[in-house]
Formats: C-alpha cells, structure tokens, sequence
C-alpha cells in the first residue's frame, strides 16, 4: 500500500507575494534528516542539513572602510577600529592580513549590527608589515576582505606652522633666510622617508625644494630672483610616505629693491627698517688727486660691492663718505689721497694722489701713477688687501709706470677694474678702468683711474668709471661720487693736477 506522504502536494505550486514560511527554530532544536530545510533561530540564517552536517544559506559580508585607517604602531598599544559594511552576521570573526600575508586574530571582535563592527589590532602589527588587510568571516564561512585597509605608520608631519615662511628683501634673497627654510621632516615618526612636491601654486622664481638625493629633503633651496615689485607667491606643499599624505599651504614674499644713496661728503647713519637683516652695500672713497706737471694721474678710491652685509632690524648703520683728494700743487708734492668711506665694519681706502715732478705716487684704494724719471714708483692698489669683507669684496689696482728715464710724461692712476697704463715712448698712460655695479638699478662704472699729464704732448684720457684726464692745462677732476682719480697736470708750463671725485655709499635691499 503506498504513503500517502509519497504523493500528497506533489507538484504543489506556490502563488501569492507574502512568500512561505519555512520553519524556524534554535540550533537545538535540529533534527538531522537529510534534505531537510529550516531557519535556524541562533544563527539567524537559513540552513539544510547534507547527510553529513548542516550548511548554512548566506550572502558574503561586505567591507566597504574602517575608521581610523592609519595608526601609529609602537608595539605595545592596541586600537580600536571601526568597521563600516554590511551582511555581518551574528557571530561574524575578523582577522587582519599583513603585507607578506602572516594573519593576526584580535582578541575583541564586536558585531554592532548588520552593517556596524568594532575590531581591535595586536601590538605585533609593525609599521614594518604594513599595510594591513580586513577580513571578516561570518559563521556561514563566507567572508569579505578590504584590503590595504590599516596604515600602522603615521602620517608626515610638518615643521613649519602654515602661513608665510618669510618675507626677503632684495639682498637677502637666499633660501638660507626665510624662517623657517625647513617646512617638514626628512621622514615620518616611523622612520619612513618623506617624498615631497608643490601640488598647488608655485614657488618663487629661483626656489626649488630639495630632495633626499641632494640631502635637502623637507627644505627650500636657491635664491630667488629679483622682482620688480613685491611678490608673494602661495603654494601647497604635499608630503606622503608612500601611504599617508599630508599638505598644508605656504607663502613667501619677496620685495622689490630700495635704494638708498650717500652722496654727500662727510657721515650719515643709515636706519635699518624693520624686518631686513641684510643689505646688498656698494661703497667707493674718494678718488686721489691727479699729480703736479706732467703728473701722474690719481688712483680711484678702493670700491667694495658686498651683496649681502648682515644688519639689524630696527637698529642703524653708522658710515661715511670721503672726499676726493687735492691735485698736486707743487713739484714736490703728490696729488693727496681721496678719504675713506664706511660702512659699518667695511672700509673703503682712499685713492692714491699721483706722482708730481720730483715725488713719488701715493698708495691707496687704487694707486696713483708715476712720472718723470724711472726711479719714481706708481702707488700700490691696497683695496684688496683690506681685512674681512672690505678686502674679500674689495677692488683696487696699482698705479701705472713711466717706463722711460729722464723727462717724460706722466703715467695713468689705477682703477677698481685694471691698473693704470704705463707712460712710454714719449705717450703718457690713460687712467684704469673702473668697475660696473647695478646696486643702483642700473649698471654704471665706478672708480676710473686719472690719466697721466702730459709733457708738450696731448693728454691722456681717464678710465672709464669717471676718471679725469691729465690736462689739457690744469689736470681735469674726477667725476663726483664716482670715486675716480683726478688726471695729472700738463708741462710746460708748470699745471697741477686735478681734484679727485668724492666717493659715494649705495645701500640697496
């Protein structure tokens, strides 16, 4: 006789939108009979059991991202992490997968909901291993993993607050002096290297950053150029470890040149504005008057170009600017020596006077030249053997030498740039050249040598850089805050030699 089980509701179809109800109970509550279909209460999954065991009916979890995602590891302490998802099932475990693949189990795993949990990590979780991927397995052994998901290094860390590094003035336009020149470290507080580059703006012009290549990671290198009005430029600078990323955005002011001139003979004080600790200083003696009958032209007073003079801000600079020196007035007597200028510790040496009939010619910033007789000497160019900075930026040159004995005219003054001519063959010698300088915005030649005298012949010319030259009749004068030689004086008859021109003090930042 047949079940009636074997045919009941065979090919049964089910109809309606309600959905069937299949029976629930606990775990305890199974009864193991293969192809047997229930929803298990405890696990809150559907479930079949296979003749052998009881398999659960799920979809995998998903996790979508965890909060924090970068931590920093020292080995001992243990954080706490959100996990953000969906699916998690009840009893869902979690382990975190290292970059080489070694697992580590937390020991505090919490499902909050569905979509919500709470994940510990283990102090064996080094930076060195990083970084690390989630998984979370739910108790059906399906499982979903977000990988690359937990930094343990942490992020770059910037030095230098946000805002402007510094504002340079003209002559302090070096990386060395913005404050700070250093933005951000080398590498990160887990020994990772920082990589760093402007991802917004620009630098100014002339700046780059450094790279561990060149040992200036994390600074600013180079000098800015020149700008003809004052510019601020702004910029972010980015630094990552390869995981992390940090910026924070920068500026830095660069101003245009202020030019400030002494020109009159005699001291000044120059009141340093606040905020310049530097000043590019161009300061040039007096130049040496020019020799008595057929003299020997006077020698340019000593040049310093410094481009950058420390100063301090708020305070003043003390200086002075000499006088060009008298022109021969007798056979015995040189041309005099222009006076030194100043400023601050540097010491500009007046020129040389040139040589007259029976005397020699003067040392000085430049020497004065000679004449007559061979046993007259040319004065010595002693600018550049000044001490510090007056003799490292320093410019003078010898005065030139009458190369024939007996009568004769007179020999050229040295200038910052050359020594003076010689006199030979009956042609006297032309002053020295002077030096160029832009400190005043344009380039103009300073400190030409006088030219020597000359003896029933025409005279010789000064040095570019306003040298006088020698006669026609009375030596003719230097140019005034040019710092140039006076040219020697004519024969016959007997003329004397010019004045030299008074020097000037340039202070540019």
């Amino acid at each position: 006789m047949a079940n009636y089980s074997d045919f009941k509701d065979k090919n049964t179809k089910f109809t309606g939108t309600v959905g069937e109800r299949i029976s629930p109970g606990t775990t305890l509550e199974r009864v193991n009979e293969t192809g047997r279909l229930r929803f298990n209460l405890t696990t809150q999954l559907m479930e079949y059991f296979d003749g052998n065991s009881w398999k659960s009916i799920d979809a995998p979890p998903v996790v979508s991202s965890i909060n924090p995602s970068t931590i920093a590891s020292d080995g001992s302490t243990i954080f706490t992490i959100a996990v953000t998802g969906d699916n998690f099932s009840v009893g869902a475990t979690a382990k975190w997968i290292g970059g080489d693949g070694t697992e580590y189990t937390p020991s505090v795993v919490t499902r909050n909901s569905a979509t919500s949990m709470t994940v510990n990590t283990t102090t064996a979780m080094t930076v060195a291993n990083e970084p690390y991927g989630l998984q979370i397995t739910n108790t059906s052994g399906l499982a979903g993993t977000l990988g690359a998901a937990l930094d343990a290094g942490s992020s770059p860390a910037f030095t230098a607050s946000a805002g402007s590094l510094g504002t340079l003035g003209d002559a302090n336009r070096a990386a060395t002096n913005l404050s700070p020149q250093t933005f951000g470290p080398e590498v990160d507080a887990d020994g990772q290297q920082i990589n760093y580059t402007v991802t917004s703006g620009s630098l100014p012009s002339g700046f780059t950053l450094g790279t561990p290549n060149d040992g200036n990671n994390g600074k600013i290198i180079g000098t800015a150029d020149a700008v003809g009005t004052n510019t601020t430029s702004n910029f972010t600078i980015t630094g990552t470890d390869g995981v992390n990323t940090t910026s924070r955005a920068f500026s830095i002011t660069v101003n245009a040149p202020t030019i400030t001139s002494y020109t009159s003979t005699g001291p000044f004080s120059f009141p340093v504005p606040s905020g310049v600790s530097a000043v590019r200083a161009v300061i040039i003696a007096g130049g040496g008057g020019g020799g008595y009958v057929i003299g020997g032209g006077g020698g340019a007073g000593g040049m310093i170009d410094i481009p950058s003079y420390g100063v301090t801000p708020g305070g003043s600079v003390s200086g002075t600017v000499g006088g060009g020196g008298g022109g021969g007035g007798s056979r015995t007597s040189p041309g005099s020596n222009g006076g030194n200028s100043t400023f601050g510790a540097l010491t500009a040496i007046g020129g040389g006077g040139g040589a007259s009939w029976d005397v020699n010619a003067n040392p000085g910033g430049s020497g004065g030249g000679s004449t007559n007789d061979v046993s007259q000497s040319a004065g010595t160019g002693t600018q550049p053997s000044q001490p510090g900075d007056s003799g490292t930026y320093g410019y003078g040159n010898n005065g030139g030498v009458k190369t024939e004995s007996g009568v004769g005219p007179g020999a050229g003054g040295g200038g910052a740039g050359s020594a003076g001519r010689p006199a030979a063959n009956g042609v006297e010698g032309t002053g020295g050249n002077g030096r160029d300088s832009d400190v005043s915005g344009s380039t103009v030649t300073y400190a030409g040598g006088g030219g020597g005298g000359g003896y029933s012949t025409p005279n010789a010319s000064g040095g570019p850089g306003g040298g006088g030259p020698g006669g026609p009749n009375t030596g003719t004068p230097g140019t005034a805050n040019r710092g140039s030689g006076g040219g020697g004086g004519y024969f016959p008859p007997d003329q004397p030699g010019g004045s030299g021109g008074s020097g000037i003090v340039v202070i540019r930042y």
